[in-house]
């Protein structure tokens, strides 16, 4: 991004990359006006099942194909869902009948606890486990409260270590505002006294608004963005959706060939800079590599 906008001029001259810190040789550069991308996108969907996730239009397999797949020909799309269990409904696919039978699956699966985190980490995993050539990127539409006390900090290492950036899209949060105004007027009698009712709720809603944080921070952690609309509804995620497409359309794919390595296998830091700090701000560029 360079002044707010995405750059499509870059070269391959323009970009470097290092393992563990040392410069490595270009191997592969492809995106921007230049070079077409070839390398295939996919697009996690994540559910959080313990909300009410049937809002109108987010479970719209023709809004996803019309916004995402019709506009990438590169792209496919897996669904996913999560209660106290995690649960694939379809691996990646670019068929809008798969599409409809998944989002099916999602919205009759059980309501329960929500291992929001662990959920996160194991759709990284699986997705990256012997899943082939692709960009990957996690769509999570979750409330944001989990019932386990995993640290976020440790989903964005994990999803770093794959490559995958997080886009978490928050649900209900405007009802959370509300009720935090109707207890911030009610926090005082009308003798000007505390009323230590109203006071313990506001006290829950402000934890909830920090773990609402927290979940939304996993775009930034990851090189991604966090999505936090007022409601959800067909028109929302159609420009969701778009913001997206852009930005996907937007990406460059770079690579390298490792030199050989000797000694057991271990975690190498992998980043691509710009040589230049006019040239812009990359967001994403980085992972960890086993070798």
């Amino acid at each position: 991004v360079r002044k707010k906008k995405y750059v499509d001029d870059l070269r391959p001259g323009d970009i470097e990359i290092l393992e563990d810190g040392v410069p490595q040789k270009l191997g592969f550069f492809e995106g921007g006006k230049g070079a077409p991308r070839t390398v295939p996108v996919e697009i996690v969907l994540l559910f959080d099942t313990s909300l009410s996730v049937m809002n109108s239009g987010l479970l719209d397999a023709f809004v996803f194909k019309q916004n995402v797949l019709d506009g990438l020909p590169h792209a496919s799309i897996s669904v996913y869902a999560f209660n106290n269990r995690l649960k694939r409904f379809t691996g990646p696919t670019r068929d809008l009948e798969a599409l409809k039978r998944a989002f099916q699956g999602v919205e009759g699966y059980a309501r329960g606890g929500t291992r929001l985190y662990e959920a996160v980490m194991q759709t990284a995993k699986d997705r990256s486990s012997g899943a082939g050539n692709a960009s990957r990127l996690m769509l999570i539409f979750s409330d944001g409260f989990p019932t386990t006390d995993t640290k976020p900090e440790n989903t964005a290492r994990v999803a770093r270590h794959f490559g995958i950036p997080l886009y978490p899209v928050v649900l209900g949060h405007q009802q959370l505002i509300e009720q935090a105004r109707n207890a911030q007027q009610r926090a005082m009698n009308r003798r000007g006294m505390p009323n230590p009712n109203a006071m313990d709720r506001l006290d829950r809603i402000r934890d909830k608004e920090r773990e609402i944080q927290e979940f939304a921070q996993l775009g930034e952690m990851t090189g991604g963005r966090g999505y936090d609309p007022r409601d959800v509804n067909s028109d929302v995620i159609r420009r969701l959706l778009t913001g997206l497409v852009e930005q996907v359309q937007a990406e460059y794919v770079v690579g390298y060939y490792p030199a050989a390595s000797s000694g057991p296998q271990r975690a190498r830091k992998l980043e691509v800079r710009l040589r230049a700090v006019e040239l812009g701000k990359i967001y994403g560029g980085a992972r960890v590599l086993v070798r």
